[in-house]
């Protein structure tokens, strides 16, 4: 009679190896490292300095709002200044009163620095009788009871750093087309300025008549800080 145990064994073997594909693991390979889970990372600490307080916006880079040296408010301009830069405050009083500040790019704009501006007033070294002209609101577009104000005060001759209590040149103060005052023969006007070499400084003209003769006077302040503004 032929022994049945060596079948029994193999039915055995078989059924083992049903198991192991219906279920059973396989056995996993060590990891080597190099490969990242989805989501990996996600509570890890952030990187300093790398976040934001929610609702919070980064600085702007282009032109903004600022101060002058008197502690007027600067509005910001259209575009971003570039290479010599005034930032002006400013008071007329008389006839007509306003105050405030602008900023003069125009003035000094050849002049190589800040220092340069003040050694010469935006002339060649060697020019003769060189003159300072001094900020005009005129080249920023400022304008008091909607008519345009412009300032013309020339420091004449100029010859660097330093105070000046007169000038050869006259002195005007404008608004609109029509209306100007200035050192006329009918009345007699005080000017004095004075200019640091770093180009900051100041002028006031006083008592300055109208054009039209008809008796009302004006006087006007102003001081600047010159910056030198990167190229835009």
């Amino acid at each position: 009679m032929t022994s049945r145990r060596p079948v029994v064994a193999a039915v055995a073997v078989l059924a083992g190896l049903v198991a192991a594909c219906q279920g059973a693991p396989a056995s996993t390979p060590p990891s080597t490292g190099t490969a990242t889970a989805a989501g990996a990372g996600l509570s890890e600490a952030p990187t300093t300095g790398a976040s934001m307080t929610p609702g919070t916006t980064p600085s702007p880079s282009g032109p903004r709002p600022t101060s002058g040296p008197g502690g007027c408010s600067i509005a910001a301009p259209a575009t971003a200044p570039s290479g010599l830069t005034l930032y002006v405050c400013y008071t007329i009083s008389g006839s007509v009163s306003a105050s405030g500040g602008f900023i003069d790019s125009d003035q000094g704009a050849n002049a190589l620095s800040c220092a340069d501006w003040a050694q010469h007033g935006g002339e060649a070294p060697s020019s003769a009788a060189a003159a300072l002209q001094a900020p005009d609101p005129g080249d920023a577009q400022v304008t008091v009871n909607g008519q345009g104000l412009g300032f013309d005060l020339v420091i004449n001759p100029y010859s660097g750093p330093g105070s000046y209590p007169s000038t050869t040149v006259a002195q005007s103060v404008s608004l609109g087309a029509a209306v100007s005052w200035s050192t006329n023969s009918t009345k007699t006007a005080t000017f004095t300025a004075q200019v640091s070499p770093d180009g900051s400084g100041s002028v006031t003209a006083g008592e300055l008549a109208n054009d039209s003769s008809n008796g009302t006077i004006e006087s006007v302040s102003e001081s600047w800080v010159c910056v030198m503004e990167p190229a835009s």
